[in-house]
């Protein structure tokens, strides 16, 4: 057997373990059942090139590399899908954008290999010892051009997933990328050869199979990391534009005739093929050197060692700081780049930024290098012991390292993040401190480059971000307090208009009691002015009730109160005029200190507005619970639900509603009296689903 057709079918065999490997772990999953169908494609490939190295007779040449050209035009657009998705946060998205457009690219191929398939080769295989040359014809020629259109596109798509990953993300995909990217490279370049001298040269199935064979010990590299393909990396704008694979690869068709034709005057023909693939291992360790964190680091220690320079140049982190956070109004996108710059600045892979909530009882995940949006709320969930970290945090202003404390929130964490952590622990805390109250808490894993642990030049600079960032914390959530005291003051604006109303609906009242005696004796005026009355009735209470919800204080009547008792009686008030099925799952609590008269006006409206959700129809269930130091009750229905973006942008805030008739003032007014408690709100909804509100209360 020659050495060839043996790298083709061994390079057959592990592509297909590879793409079953994976089918293995989660068959389910879009991006493994598009990278299973990639292997898959490039072992046939490999098959039809196997065949066409042992064949003897010209004409099972060209039979077999026809099937090599036609595989190798359908390679491309399936890889392409699989760029298009992988590690992307907007992934489903941009399936559904771009899924015509990348069926009619397969469709080329399959047009040009029923149609035009004997167009693909012109006149008959020559054998120029110690391999065979085809001359390619339109129909090969066209499709060469596709396959080069297609190879960049792939390579793009990996270069732009590379510089948008940060901290653990890249660490994980970086492999994956580079593998891909690789093999794509290696078709642009063998592409362009057979496009400039109008031939296919078999000499170059050997590089084709060794590259096949690095780039599977890549991808394994890739997996051994991370055991999913699932990993999410949002694109900005910025990475899009600043992309330089379209740039290298104008740059690389314009050299690549003088390359090739260099290589053809200097190296022996029957080198060429390992020339050729020596170049692709070279390039793929330089890359890998260029994206290497470790070599980075080992960079910057050696002129702090040997030219007696700060390890970090602390003006140009402060400025670039500057820059990156000057223009961010929103806490989570402010915790984001504070975290990838810690990242980047001390080559740890896993940053993670929580804020404190008003009560101090809970952490909540704000930015991270390694937890994606959703990983986010279960996180926050599993943290139960949270407010004793926090205690601690608030005696103790110093960097902890917490596997020389015992805490039990760390641990939560851990356990609950279980894949990210399989390699590496949560190491570092650092409290947020602005104003002398503890904003939040930036914790750092020991998932860093060369596995050093933080010198005293790491923490001072620690130090100085994790104060820029509180102080920018506590600007926004002052912010967010003059923005709602703005609020409320629209409402007593608006309190003016309602008055108004209320005085029109008062003079058209008197101007009918004023006829009344005059005109009592009239049938019609009689009507008329039982509709007046009634009409006018109806709105001064619908709108007494909306005033009574704009005050800005909310002066409570403490007393100690039953919430389950409370809560039953609630529910009771509704069994009469309630459509919806009302069940009842009601835990013994604690008796706590609470206003009665206001919770039950958060009760109340609550369930009126999950009897609206689910028009009448639907279930509406409302439990009690005792946790730790605090009570609560939900409400929760199995309605039309709301979308995460109200959620975040508008529930809570005045004026914001969903209702058709609705002023968007009864949520507004529940926070207040919670907030009013030294509570707080919390809700889960998904559209079409259902919605759960949950109340909590402190026990002191």
């Amino acid at each position: 057997m020659p050495i060839t057709t043996f790298l083709s079918f061994a390079a057959v065999y592990f592509s297909l373990i590879m793409a079953v490997a994976v089918l293995f772990r989660d068959r389910h999953s879009h991006y493994h059942r598009l990278f299973a169908a990639g292997m898959f494609l490039f072992a046939a490939e490999e098959v039809f090139r196997g065949f066409g190295d042992g064949a003897v007779l010209p004409a099972d040449v060209t039979y077999w590399q026809e099937r090599v050209l036609l595989v190798s035009a359908v390679l491309p657009v399936v890889w392409l899908a699989f760029s298009l998705s992988y590690a992307r946060g907007s992934g489903t998205s941009f399936r559904s954008s771009w899924k015509w457009g990348l069926l009619a690219l397969c469709l080329i191929p399959a047009v040009f290999a029923v149609a035009f398939r004997s167009y693909l080769f012109s006149g008959a295989a020559r054998l120029e010892s110690p391999q065979w040359t085809l001359v390619s014809g339109w129909s090969g020629q066209a499709l060469e051009y596709f396959i080069l259109l297609t190879s960049v596109l792939v390579v793009f798509n990996m270069e732009r997933i590379i510089r948008s990953s940060i901290g653990r993300t890249r660490w994980q995909l970086k492999f994956m990328a580079l593998g891909i990217g690789g093999l794509f490279a290696l078709r642009i370049y063998v592409t362009s050869q057979s496009i400039l001298f109008h031939t296919v040269d078999t000499r170059f199935g050997m590089t084709f199979s060794l590259a096949l064979l690095a780039a599977n010990l890549l991808f394994a590299f890739s997996f051994s990391r991370g055991r999913l393909l699932d990993v999410d990396v949002y694109f900005s704008r910025a990475t899009i534009q600043n992309s330089l694979t379209i740039v290298f690869a104008g740059v690389y068709l314009l050299s690549v005739g003088v390359l090739a034709q260099l290589t053809r005057s200097y190296l022996p023909s029957e080198s060429l093929s390992l020339g050729v693939f020596i170049a692709f291992i070279s390039l793929m360790g330089l890359a890998v050197l260029l994206l290497s964190n470790r070599l980075r680091r080992k960079l910057r220690q050696f002129v702090t060692r040997h030219f007696h320079r700060p390890m970090y140049d602390y003006r140009s982190v402060w400025m670039d700081l500057t820059q990156r956070t000057t223009s961010l109004m929103d806490i989570h996108q402010l915790s984001s780049a504070i975290s990838k710059m810690v990242s980047e600045s001390l080559e740890i892979l896993s940053v993670n930024v929580w804020l404190v909530d008003e009560t101090m009882q809970r952490l909540t995940l704000t930015g991270s290098t390694a937890f994606s949006h959703s990983q986010a709320k279960e996180l926050e969930k599993a943290g139960k012991s949270a407010p004793d970290f926090i205690q601690f945090l608030l005696k103790h202003r110093f960097p902890v390292d917490l596997e020389e404390t015992p805490f039990e929130w760390p641990k939560e964490i851990m356990q609950a993040g279980g894949e990210s952590f399989s390699e590496c622990r949560m190491h570092y805390a650092v409290g947020l401190y602005a104003g002398g109250a503890l904003v939040g808490v930036m914790t750092l894993n020991d998932d860093r480059v060369g596995y050093e642990k933080l010198s005293v030049e790491d923490f001072v600079l620690l130090e100085t971000l994790a104060s820029q960032l509180a102080a920018s914390l506590l600007n926004l959530k002052l912010s967010a307090r003059l923005r709602q005291a703005g609020q409320v003051e629209a409402f007593q604006i608006v309190s003016t208009f309602f008055v108004h109303d209320l005085k029109n609906l008062a003079s058209r009242l008197s101007l009918t009691m004023e006829n009344l005696p005059e005109h009592f004796d009239d049938p019609q005026f009689r009507a008329d002015a039982l509709r007046v009355i009634s009409s006018s009735v109806s709105n001064i209470d619908d709108m007494c009730s909306r005033l009574a919800m704009l005050k800005q204080n909310i002066e409570l009547r403490l007393a100690q109160s039953d919430l389950r008792q409370l809560v039953s009686t609630t529910l009771d008030e509704f069994k009469a005029n309630l459509r919806a099925q009302l069940e009842r799952d009601l835990r013994p609590v604690p008796k706590v200190m609470m206003d009665p008269e206001q919770i039950h006006k958060v009760l109340t409206n609550l369930v009126i507005n999950a009897n609206e959700s689910v028009n009448g129809n639907g279930v509406i269930r409302v439990s009690t619970v005792h946790e730790r130091d605090t009570i609560a009750f939900s409400v929760k229905d199995n309605g039309c639900g709301m979308s995460e973006q109200f959620i975040e942008e508008s529930l809570f805030r005045p004026f914001q509603t969903t209702k058709k008739k609705g002023l968007g003032i009864g949520l507004f007014h529940c926070k207040l009296i919670v907030e009013a408690h030294r509570g707080k709100i919390e809700v889960n909804s998904t559209v079409g689903e259902g919605t759960e509100f949950r109340v909590i209360l402190p026990v002191t």
